[in-house]
């Protein structure tokens, strides 16, 4: 099968790594050129299929295409997508889907009226863990809550939602959207939910703003007399640590230490957390109330040294705890629980546990044999509409 990739930066490398045996890319689209050329060169992509601006790829033909892998940024995968289903490509697109529910609607009609698959980069619902949590929760019989925290932890909330591409909703989107779109995909899924029902939500920015600066901090993390005591340093996290760095591009003749020492003095990586321009919250609580009285509580947390998630499921018989890569499940009162029930030594494991192959291969496998995908646009429906009605 032959495939096209529209934007080649870190989570497409990723998904490039496991791509099935049977599945070639055949073409790249990418406006940047370093990122163009080391992708090109590694799935030997010739030159003349190779394009920095989508509008040229498009107006070529690409006879034998069948899929299209879109990781390109928030804002562009609806209009690429369209293009691509209006061509009657199948698609396979980065999480969030849409920025808005005109917009994902729009591409959900289109795709029908196309007769072609778009399945959704949701790999929580393959996920060794989470399937497990979603297998337990049906044995609580019906559901009344669910209470979901979600911890981004100071390195991914510094690195992404502070510093990084999706600190401002201007070009991305709100938070809640860009981080939790695959948590509320996940609890609706196991939920069986058909919409979202009634959302309320707040949140607001309470620590990553200029007047909660500490006295004495500079604007760049390598001119601050405090940068050895602050949880958030630039030079920690890429310079000691070497954490966060898999998204630096590196030019020819050049070393990821000479890039990191650039960004730290002159990039958007390098200022102090409490000195940047992004207007996404930092912490929110949503509150979704759905047509069978279910109610689900949502809390986004970025500004806790913990990272991870914290579920509750309380049902009729008993509840269901997932806490750091483990499930317990109680029922009537009495705690069942296995040694199979303990995922922790997935926390760390590349490629969400193997989540992103199993994506991948399902995706592929409904193209060809004629089926929606596991996580396809139209199921996936209920978790987004749910962040889009969180709004903010």
């Amino acid at each position: 099968m032959d495939i096209a990739v529209l934007g080649v930066g870190n989570r497409a490398r990723k998904y490039l790594s496991c791509l099935p045996e049977n599945v070639r890319v055949s073409c790249l689209v990418e406006p940047e050129d370093i990122r163009l050329r080391q992708a090109a060169a590694r799935h030997n992509v010739p030159p003349e299929n190779c394009y920095s601006n989508p509008d040229d790829f498009f107006a070529q033909q690409h006879p034998g295409l069948e899929a299209v892998i879109i990781a390109a940024p928030d804002k562009l995968h609806v209009p690429l997508a369209l293009s691509c289903v209006e061509r009657g490509w199948h698609v396979l697109l980065e999480k969030p889907a849409a920025t808005s529910e005109e917009q994902y609607l729009m591409l959900l009609n289109a795709a029908d009226n196309a007769k072609v698959y778009v399945g959704v980069c949701l790999e929580l619902r393959l996920h060794p863990f989470f399937r497990r949590i979603r297998e337990l929760a049906a044995e609580l019989g019906p559901i009344s809550r669910i209470d979901h925290e979600e911890h981004i932890g100071p390195d991914r909330m510094a690195h992404t939602f502070v510093r990084g591409l999706w600190s401002q909703k201007a070009a991305t989107g709100p938070i809640f959207l860009s981080k939790c779109c695959h948590d509320a995909d996940f609890l609706l899924w196991l939920t069986g939910a058909k919409s979202a029902g009634e959302v309320h939500s707040r949140g607001a920015i309470t620590r990553f703003r200029s007047s909660n600066a500490p006295e004495g901090a500079a604007g760049r993390c390598v001119d601050c007399p405090l940068e050895r005591e602050c949880p958030y340093s630039a030079v920690d996290l890429y310079s000691r640590r070497g954490a966060w760095t898999s998204g630096f591009d590196v030019p020819e003749g050049q070393t990821l230490a000479d890039v990191i020492d650039e960004e730290l003095r002159n990039g958007r990586y390098g200022r102090c957390v409490y000195h940047c321009d992004n207007d996404v919250f930092d912490t929110q609580t949503v509150t979704a109330v759905l047509d069978d009285g279910m109610r689900i509580n949502m809390h986004l947390e970025g500004t806790s040294m913990q990272e991870g998630r914290v579920t509750q499921i309380i049902g009729e018989r008993g509840m269901v705890l997932a806490e750091g890569g483990r499930v317990s499940l109680l029922l009537d009162g009495s705690v069942v629980a296995s040694a199979e029930d303990d995922y922790s030594a997935l926390n760390d494991a590349p490629l969400h546990a193997g989540a992103d192959a199993a994506l991948l291969r399902d995706f592929f496998e409904s193209v060809a044999c004629g089926r929606e995908p596991v996580a396809s646009l139209r199921s996936a429906y209920p978790g987004h509409q749910l962040c889009f009605l969180a709004g903010h």
